[in-house]
C-alpha cells in the first residue's frame, strides 16, 4: 500500500492482547489517547513511533456550568453496564453514606437497565433502580441531553478499574462538575484536576490482561463525603480546571496537533 498507515487505539490494562503487536508494527506509527497507553505500548515495542493524541471537548456543547445547591445533592455515575467503571461501588457507597438522608440522590446513567443491586432492609436483594432515591436513566440519549444530565448533578463518581482515556470523567470536569475519579491508568492525566481517588494494583479481568487497579473503597466513601461537605470549595477547584481544559484541549487544539503531526507527511508526498 502507498498510504501512510497510522494505527489509533487505547487500551485499559498493562498487557495488550495477543496479535496486536504484529498488526501495530505494520503501521508507520501508532497514535493513542493517554500517557498510560504510550507507556504500555512502549513496553511492548509495538512501533518505532508512538504518539499521544488525546481526546478533546467541543466547547459549544460541553460548556462550563456554575452549579448551585437548591434542593437535593445529586451524585451521578455514568457507564453501566460496563462493570469496570464501578457502578456497584458507587451504589454501595451511596447507600452506606446517605441511605437515610432524604436530601441526597443518585443518578445512574446506563445503556440498559442497571446491573447494580442493593439489599432492602438487609433481606431483599433488589435492583438499584427500585431504590426510592436512585434514578436509573437506562436508554440512549442525545449529546445535548447527556450534557443536561451532567449539569443536573453536583458530583460525578467514577471509581474505574482502568481506562484508555476516561472520556466520561474528562467531560464532567470540562463542565466544572466536581468529579471523583480513580487516579490511575489513563485517568491519571487529569484526575488531580478535581478529586483524585486512591487505588492499588490488581489483576485485570477477562480480556484485560496483566494488571489494572482496584479503587480504594474507604477512600471512595471519604471522597464522596468530602465533596458533599465541601461542595463550594471543590466546585471552585473544578471550575478552574474546566477553564484550563477549554483553553488547552478542545477539538480545535487536538486538530491542530494532528495537522502539525501530519504536515511533514503531507509535504513528503506532495509532487
Amino acid at each position: 500500500l502507498s498510504q501512510y498507515r497510522i494505527g489509533y487505539t487505547p487500551w485499559e490494562s498493562s498487557v495488550i492482547p495477543d496479535g496486536w503487536p504484529d498488526k501495530m508494527r505494520q503501521m508507520q506509527e501508532i497514535w493513542t489517547t493517554s500517557k498510560y497507553c504510550v507507556d504500555v505500548y512502549e513496553e511492548f515495542k509495538v512501533n518505532d513511533i508512538i504518539r499521544l493524541v488525546p481526546h478533546g471537548i467541543d466547547p459549544e456543547i460541553w460548556k462550563i456550568e456554575n452549579r448551585y445547591l437548591e434542593d437535593k445533592f445529586v451524585f451521578l455515575h455514568v457507564g453501566g453496564p460496563t462493570e469496570r467503571k464501578g457502578g456497584q461501588r458507587v451504589v454501595d457507597a451511596f447507600i452506606d453514606l446517605f441511605g437515610d438522608n432524604e436530601d441526597v440522590a443518585l443518578v445512574l446513567k446506563s445503556n440498559e437497565p442497571t446491573e447494580c443491586r442493593y439489599w432492602e432492609n438487609g433481606v431483599t436483594f433488589k435492583s438499584a433502580a427500585d431504590h426510592p432515591r436512585i434514578l436509573n436513566i437506562n436508554y440512549k440519549v442525545t449529546t445535548e441531553d447527556m450534557v443536561k444530565i451532567y449539569n443536573s448533578a453536583h458530583c460525578l463518581v467514577y471509581p474505574t478499574n482502568g481506562e484508555g482515556f476516561g472520556l466520561i470523567p474528562f467531560q464532567g470536569i470540562a463542565t466544572g462538575l466536581p468529579t471523583i475519579c480513580t487516579n490511575a491508568t489513563a485517568c491519571a492525566d487529569f484526575a488531580e484536576m478535581s478529586v483524585p481517588l486512591d487505588s492499588y494494583p490488581a489483576p485485570g479481568v477477562g480480556v484485560h490482561l496483566g494488571d489494572w487497579v482496584e479503587p480504594n473503597l474507604t477512600d471512595l466513601r471519604d471522597k464522596m463525603q468530602y465533596v458533599f461537605d465541601n461542595f463550594e470549595k471543590v466546585k471552585e477547584k473544578t471550575l478552574h480546571s474546566a477553564n484550563i481544559i477549554h483553553d488547552t484541549q478542545t477539538w480545535d487544539h487536538i486538530g491542530k496537533l494532528v495537522v502539525d503531526i501530519l504536515g511533514d507527511k503531507i509535504e513528503q508526498k506532495a509532487p
